[in-house]
């Protein structure tokens, strides 16, 4: 990676510079959280994405004070690779953006931004996207130039009365909790005759040919191969997640991966993944049922997924009873941009109608 010297910012105070991979310069990022109020970063969990990612590559920007032993200002992009009209480039993905609270109102936050995307598109980076809640929105949107494609696409499966009685306008509120907190059954969708469900516990070459085959329908995703899918999900520190599969003739036919989390004033179920084969719709509904019938035993109160309209795999979560979720029972303020570092690829970019995203794209599940 291309190295650049540290810089100064106007007032001399903060020093802008690339995060180095040592133990020092995590446990600086751990502490700018720490003493933030944020929930704590384990060392653990900031070296498997940010040093263990599937590139290698590192890039990450700080700006330091007190000569280096605090950290002012953090601008943190994860490397990766997305499949672009059929070709695979290098990207980033837009991570952690956080601003100490005595250095805020300096403008840190854009100028690390800046240098990050400099550094970036030097090295033939393709692109940088990402989810920018509330608070960072506004610098994307209005400072740096991202492309909006909101709205992230939630989807929801109700699987509980009572949860979402307690959401309710407070004019509503009330009589709804005048209501039987009702499980709701999950929706009977039948597997193809003959067919096998398997837990997948190994990402092998049957889950990059399977992904290969979903990808046909695919405009903009990350490249969701084998050697993804053991990083992200196999390899990912103090997560569990299940995986099941349809298994054919040594094949998958479709797979699906889950799981359940306390989040939201709630147990709340994730469809991380869901994907199949050209012609294997029903094979999906059918494992995605499986997979709510799964979260809903586990206790889930609703179970959450991301997936776009035009997505290969919107009819099989409609078939499962999922809906659009509507805004005000979000649990959060999510945007969805893009910012093209190669000017060829703008078009296809701005264009929502050509992305793919499920919750394996968020970093907080």
């Amino acid at each position: 990676m291309m190295q650049t010297r540290p810089e100064a910012d106007a007032a001399g105070a903060v020093v802008l510079r690339e995060m180095a991979a040592t133990d020092a310069d995590l446990a600086l990022f751990r502490a700018c959280f720490g003493n933030n109020g944020n929930p704590p970063r384990s060392a653990e969990a900031l070296r498997w994405q940010y040093l263990q990612n599937v590139t290698g590559e590192l890039f990450v920007d700080l700006a330091l004070a007190d000569d280096g032993r605090r950290v002012a200002a953090i601008y943190a992009t994860l490397p990766g690779f997305m499949r672009i009209d059929g070709q695979k480039r290098r990207v980033l993905q837009s991570l952690d953006t956080l601003t100490d609270a005595a250095f805020r109102g300096k403008g840190l936050f854009v100028s690390l931004a800046q240098k990050t995307f400099v550094r970036a598109a030097a090295s033939g980076m393709a692109l940088v996207y990402g989810f920018p809640n509330a608070n960072s929105a506004h610098g994307f949107f209005k400072k740096l130039a991202w492309t909006s494609l909101d709205p992230v696409p939630f989807l929801i499966r109700p699987l509980r009365t009572r949860y979402f009685a307690e959401r309710m306008p407070k004019k509503l509120r009330a009589a709804a909790a005048m209501l039987p907190d009702v499980r709701l059954p999950a929706v009977a969708v039948p597997l193809p005759r003959g067919a096998r469900v398997i837990d997948v516990d190994a990402w092998d070459e049957r889950v990059t040919d399977l992904w290969n085959a979903f990808a046909r329908g695919v405009g903009v995703s990350v490249e969701r191969d084998a050697r993804y899918l053991q990083w992200r999900l196999g390899d990912k520190p103090n997560e569990h997640y299940r995986t099941i599969a349809l298994e054919n003739n040594g094949r998958y036919d479709a797979l699906c991966t889950y799981t359940t989390k306390i989040k939201h004033g709630g147990r709340i179920g994730y469809v991380m993944e869901l994907l199949h084969c050209n012609g294997q719709r029903r094979a999906a509904a059918g494992l995605l049922a499986r997979a709510v019938r799964a979260m809903a035993e586990d206790g889930a109160d609703a179970a959450l997924a991301w997936c776009f309209r035009h997505s290969p795999n919107y009819l099989p979560h409609v078939a499962n009873g999922f809906v659009p979720m509507p805004e005000r029972l979000r649990p959060i303020e999510l945007h969805m941009g893009v910012r093209a570092f190669d000017p060829a690829l703008a078009r296809i970019l701005g264009e929502r109608s050509q992305w793919y995203v499920s919750y394996l794209d968020s970093d907080t599940v």
